[in-house]
């Protein structure tokens, strides 16, 4: 004659045993049953998940507490007793019942520790290198307007006649609002606008 177990025999822990503790049994007892394992069983693994299957989920685990309370049920023939199991019911979104912990804790560490990279760049950041002139117009350069009507560089805190709105390198016509100066180089039109 062979007896029946209960899910908390199954996984070695008491009845009033916290889910995190029955959470680590369950792993313990899955490392030890695996099919996988050496001396693993099949069987025994699949009390193993079941145990884990009731005991893991809390509305699961009060009703399976609750049939415990009641007391075995013997079989019609009366030899063998059986723990009364409860049916699960049907339940589309039972994966979503018992999702995995969220990270909280390292995520507020990583915030954390970002904020702080962050101030500490900005309080021993240099400030950026003063303008300088090297005579190369580009489109949003100041410019000064030269008596032979060249336009000449210019830096923009200082005073200046006007800014490149389009360098035209070869031929080409100024856009309206424009006036056209020969760069001081020689290497082609500036359109300066007012500025």
């Amino acid at each position: 004659m062979w007896t029946i177990r209960t899910h908390y025999e199954i996984l070695g822990v008491d009845p009033d045993a916290p889910t995190p503790q029955i959470r680590d049994a369950y792993r313990r007892a899955a490392r030890e049953h695996h099919p996988d394992a050496p001396g693993g069983d099949a069987a025994r693994m699949a009390a193993v998940n079941e145990a884990w299957r009731v005991l893991g989920d809390r509305a699961s685990r009060r009703e399976y507490d609750l049939t415990l309370a009641k007391g075995p049920v013997r079989t019609p023939d009366g030899d063998v007793p059986i723990w009364q199991s409860v049916e699960p019911r049907w339940n589309p979104l039972a994966r979503y019942q018992n999702p995995p912990r969220f990270p909280w804790r390292l995520m507020g560490v990583m915030a954390a520790l970002g904020t702080v990279a962050v101030l500490v760049s900005v309080a021993t950041e240099s400030p950026p290198p003063p303008a300088t002139i090297d005579n190369v117009l580009v489109p949003g350069d100041c410019v000064a307007i030269e008596p032979n009507g060249d336009a000449a560089e210019r830096l923009c805190t200082g005073p200046h006649d006007g800014v490149v709105v389009v360098f035209l390198a070869g031929e080409g016509r100024c856009p309206d609002g424009s006036e056209p100066h020969r760069d001081r180089q020689g290497l082609g039109t500036a359109c300066v606008g007012p500025g």
